[in-house]
């Protein structure tokens, strides 16, 4: 079975400024996939050796994480894919 088949990118994630980061540990390599990328635009897809999926949108008043797997945020425009809590 393809690890990437019927993948559902159902977690959502926005920031309306500043920048975003996602601590991704045990997660050594990632590829990511340009869509689109101009000056107004920039859209990717990062696939992570650990699973995870990113979807990524950036325009100059929004920025957009869709992910096939929860984020925690842990702290302003930062998150993190383990639960600080545990």
């Amino acid at each position: 079975m393809n690890e990437f088949e019927n993948v559902h990118l159902e977690h959502e994630y926005s920031l309306e400024s500043g920048t975003l980061h996602v601590d991704t540990p045990g997660s050594k390599h990632f590829k990511d996939i340009f869509i689109e990328e101009t000056p107004s635009l920039l859209r990717k897809i990062s696939l992570y050796d650990n699973g995870l999926i990113i979807y990524f949108e950036q325009t100059s008043s929004k920025i957009v994480l869709r992910t096939n797997r929860p984020l925690y945020q842990i702290g302003d425009g930062k998150f993190s894919i383990e639960d600080p809590e545990k």
